[in-house]
C-alpha cells in the first residue's frame, strides 16, 4: 500500500528527529547569527480542522525544547541578544485569542519567558473573532447540509468532499483563500452570500478572543504589536486606506494601551513596499511578514515561519527552522531588510 500524505509527513520527521538533524540546524543558524521567528496563532486543547490550534501539552514541549537552546526575546530586545552564544528566537502570536491567556501566557511565565502578541484592534474592542475566524467556527459548528449551501460568485464549485480531517482542513483553506485574498470592497458579494447562509444556525459559538484588560495585563512582560484593525488583506488596498487604517491602530495604541505603535503583523502575510515605507515614516520599528525564513538580529522586515504540529518530532523540526535551513541550500538568496524589500517591489 503507499503511503498517504499524512503518513510521509509522520516519516519524515521520524526520521529527522532519530538523526538529531535539529543539531544540525540549531548549529548553522548560531553560525550565521539567523534568528528564528515562529508564528502562532491558537494554543487550545479542542482540536479544529479548519483552523487547527497547537495542542497546550505541545506548546509546553516547545517552550522546554527553545528555552536552553536559544535566547527567547521579543522584537524590540534583539539588539541586547548581541553577545548571547545562543542564536535569537522570537514566539510570535497573531490575532490576539484568549487561549493565549488561558494557555500560552501560564507557559511562558512560568519559564520567564516573553513572547510577541500581535492583537486586532476592532477585535479586542468587541470581543468578537475577525471575519474569517467566525466563519471557520461555522464550519466546524455547523451541520454538513448547511455547509453544504455555501456558493460563492466565481468559486461554484468549491464544494466539502468528505469528513475526514484531510478533507475539512483542504476545503477551510481553499474557501477562506479564496475570500481574505482581496480587497474589501471585492469581498463584500462574498461576505453578503456567507451570512445569508450563517445567519441560518442557531447558537454559534464564537471564538473567544482578548479584552482591553487582558491586553494590558500581557504588555506588564510581554510584547504587543498590531494586526491592523479588522484583519485585512493589505496588499490589495490602496495606501490611502492602509494609512487610514494605520492611523485607528496607532491612536488605539496611544490612548488605550498608553505606548506607542512599535510593531505592524501584515494580516495573511498580505504587503506591498508602499505600505512598509508608510509604516516606517510613521514610527513603527518592526514589520513583521510571512515567508517561511530567518530573519536577523539588525532588520526591520521579519520573515516568520508559520508554526502548527501534530506530534514531538515535528515540533522540533519546525522549531530550529528546517525550512529556512533547507532552502538556504535549495534556493539560496540573500536575508535582511533589503531581500525582502526587493521580493515586494
Amino acid at each position: 500500500m503507499i503511503p498517504g500524505r499524512d503518513q510521509l509527513k509522520r516519516l519524515w520527521f521520524t526520521a529527522f528527529d532519530a538523526l538529531h538533524a535539529d543539531a544540525l540546524v540549531l548549529r548553522h543558524v548560531a553560525r550565521h547569527d539567523l534568528v528564528v521567528v515562529v508564528n502562532l496563532h491558537q494554543v487550545s486543547p479542542t482540536p479544529n480542522p479548519f483552523w487547527s490550534p497547537l495542542h497546550p501539552v505541545l506548546f509546553g514541549e516547545l517552550v522546554d525544547f527553545v528555552a536552553p537552546r536559544f535566547r527567547v526575546t521579543t522584537f524590540g530586545r534583539l539588539a541586547e541578544a548581541a553577545g548571547d552564544p545562543r542564536p535569537a528566537l522570537v514566539l510570535s502570536f497573531d490575532d490576539g485569542y484568549h487561549d493565549y491567556v488561558e494557555y500560552a501566557l501560564p507557559a511562558l511565565d512560568a519559564r520567564g519567558l516573553p513572547s510577541n502578541q500581535n492583537v486586532i484592534v476592532d477585535c479586542v474592542r468587541s470581543g468578537e473573532p475577525p471575519a474569517i475566524v467566525r466563519l471557520c467556527d461555522f464550519l466546524v459548528q455547523a451541520p454538513r447540509s448547511l455547509v453544504d449551501e455555501i456558493r460563492l460568485p466565481g468559486a461554484e464549485g468549491l464544494r466539502l468532499a468528505g469528513d475526514s480531517t484531510g478533507d475539512k482542513t483542504r476545503y477551510g483553506v481553499a474557501l477562506c483563500n479564496f475570500v481574505k485574498l482581496r480587497s474589501r470592497e471585492d469581498a463584500a458579494p462574498l461576505w453578503a452570500e456567507l451570512e445569508r447562509v450563517m445567519a441560518r444556525f442557531d447558537g454559534l459559538r464564537p471564538t473567544r478572543m482578548m479584552t482591553l484588560a487582558d491586553v494590558r495585563a500581557a504588555a506588564r512582560e510581554h510584547e504587543i504589536g498590531c494586526h491592523s484593525k479588522q484583519h485585512d488583506s493589505m496588499e490589495f488596498e490602496s495606501d490611502a486606506w492602509f494609512e487610514a487604517d494605520l492611523d485607528a491602530c496607532a491612536a488605539f495604541f496611544r490612548d488605550e494601551l498608553q505606548q506607542p505603535l512599535g510593531v505592524y503583523a501584515f494580516p495573511n502575510g498580505s504587503a506591498r513596499r508602499s505600505l512598509l515605507d508608510i509604516l516606517f515614516r510613521r514610527g513603527v520599528r518592526h514589520v513583521l511578514l510571512v515567508g517561511e525564513d530567518y530573519s536577523t538580529r539588525t532588520s526591520r522586515i521579519h520573515p516568520r515561519f508559520t508554526f502548527g504540529a501534530s506530534s514531538s518530532p515535528e515540533l522540533r523540526a519546525r522549531a530550529v527552522g528546517f525550512r529556512g535551513y533547507l532552502r538556504a541550500f535549495t534556493q539560496p538568496r540573500p536575508r535582511g531588510d533589503r531581500a525582502v524589500l526587493e521580493a515586494l517591489s
